[in-house]
């Protein structure tokens, strides 16, 4: 009988490490990708509605297209705008785009930050208050802590 309790209590032990292990890491990656992409999203409609413009839709297949450029961004350590025309074509079968921009930065701390460095650019603020009706965005750290950040835009 000792030897049963001794395995039920060895057993509940491990189950309770185990499970709260894998909630601490859930957590974690919440907060370092969707919360900061989160906020992007939220300044950028802001902008738009302060300016008259239509608020974006964020899109699962656009937030996906942008996570795999800014991973690609990352395993190069180079921000860029490689493969622009596969995305576009992908939202265009997927999503029936029309039109499309890309916005992509690096180092910014925070969405804030990139948002205002994005604003000051005539380029990417074009594409912010552009005729677009949805986004994917994507910011992720590299391994050294920096953000690097992707934000697609279409109609």
């Amino acid at each position: 009988m000792k030897n049963i309790q001794n395995f039920f209590c060895i057993s509940l032990i491990c189950l309770l490490l185990i499970s709260c292990a894998n909630d601490d890491n859930n957590v974690e990656i919440t907060n370092n990708n969707t919360t900061i992409a989160d906020d992007i999203f939220t300044l950028v409609n802001q902008h738009r509605q302060s300016i008259g413009l239509s608020v974006l839709t964020r899109n699962e297949t656009a937030d996906q297209l942008s996570t795999e450029h800014t991973q690609y961004m990352i395993s190069i350590a180079q921000i860029n705008h490689d493969n622009f025309d596969q995305r576009g074509t992908i939202l265009g079968d997927q999503e029936n785009a029309t039109g499309m921009a890309e916005n992509v930065a690096q180092f910014y701390p925070d969405a804030q930050s990139v948002v205002n460095g994005w604003l000051e650019s005539s380029g990417h603020r074009q594409n912010i208050e552009g005729n677009y009706t949805h986004t994917g965005i994507s910011a992720i750290k590299d391994s050294k802590g920096r953000y690097y950040y992707t934000q697609l835009f279409y109609r």
